[in-house]
């Protein structure tokens, strides 16, 4: 797009209708699109979720780049999996999912594990208590899966703290016989690979990024459908995947965010059909947003 082009394209975008502008705000909801990597995530986590107590349970290590989807696929899950009221009129939790604590010790994560049980941390417990406060608790709320996002979060301690931790998720899948869901960074993985037993017990699933394919266009189209906007002609545009793919470097988060800017500009012109303009006066927006962060 030419700079007069552009201008003109701005400046057009200027007279934005309220219709226009509840949608516009609406663009940046959360939304789930399908794609072939996250389904085979969930499907293993159901599967995992459904597997009886044994006395070594299976676990799952979700691994890649920032902002590739990890998080959304887990807030996918955990809304497919709602509390179970049993007949005794008790909530029992299938799942319980926390993050790792920025600086992770056993008394932060400890107290993460509470948390995510909706219970309160009683501040200034011994470490034993904390310790066996979190377990009984798990106990009481009988959860099939443990997810731990964030574990990259792990390079932030030492050595000895991060063999406390790895050490403290196979106690309490030894313990509680439940299968642990451990999500992050590829530099998790590295850390997972510092412990051979941990590393043997922990089956990796890689989100890598994004490459020109039928996957990503379906992933495009289905987006856009989840807008209410036609991004068909971009999905199928090989010089728009491509431009899309330069820009954002194939990461899932920021493809979803440029869509959107395009759409932005799409809706302010009163159109449904986003198109190669629209995604290229978005990119530009998108790299000085980049530039000036």
């Amino acid at each position: 797009m030419t700079a007069a082009a552009l201008r003109k394209h701005r400046n057009a975008a200027a007279t934005v209708s309220p219709e226009s502008d509840r949608r516009v705000s609406q663009l940046w909801i959360d939304r789930w699109v399908s794609y072939p990597r996250a389904v085979r995530v969930l499907q293993r986590m159901a599967e995992l979720l459904a597997l009886p107590a044994r006395v070594r349970m299976p676990n799952m290590l979700v691994h890649g780049p920032s902002g590739v989807g990890k998080s959304m696929i887990i807030a996918k899950f955990l809304r497919d999996q709602p509390s179970v009221i049993t007949r005794s009129g008790q909530a029992r939790t299938p799942v319980v999912a926390l993050q790792m604590p920025a600086m992770p010790t056993l008394r932060s994560f400890f107290s993460q594990v509470i948390r995510a049980l909706n219970t309160p941390v009683i501040t200034g417990s011994p470490l034993s208590e904390l310790e066996l406060d979190a377990v009984r608790k798990l106990e009481a709320a009988k959860p099939r899966l443990l997810v731990v996002d964030e574990c990259h979060h792990l390079l932030a301690c030492t050595p000895r703290d991060q063999r406390a931790a790895l050490n403290t998720l196979k106690y309490l899948s030894n313990e509680l016989q439940i299968s642990i869901v451990a999500l992050g960074t590829d530099e998790a993985l590295h850390v997972m690979r510092t412990d051979p037993q941990i590393a043997s017990r922990f089956d990796r699933y890689a989100l890598p990024i994004w490459e020109a394919s039928d996957e990503l266009r379906s992933f495009v189209a289905g987006f856009g459908e989840q807008l209410e906007l036609d991004t068909r002609s971009i999905a199928d545009s090989e010089v728009a995947i491509e431009y899309m793919l330069e820009i954002t470097g194939g990461v899932t988060g920021q493809i979803v965010e440029m869509i959107r800017l395009a759409a932005r500009g799409t809706l302010r012109h009163h159109r449904k059909k986003v198109t190669l303009e629209d995604i290229q006066a978005a990119g530009k927006e998108f790299v000085g947003d980049l530039n000036s962060a």
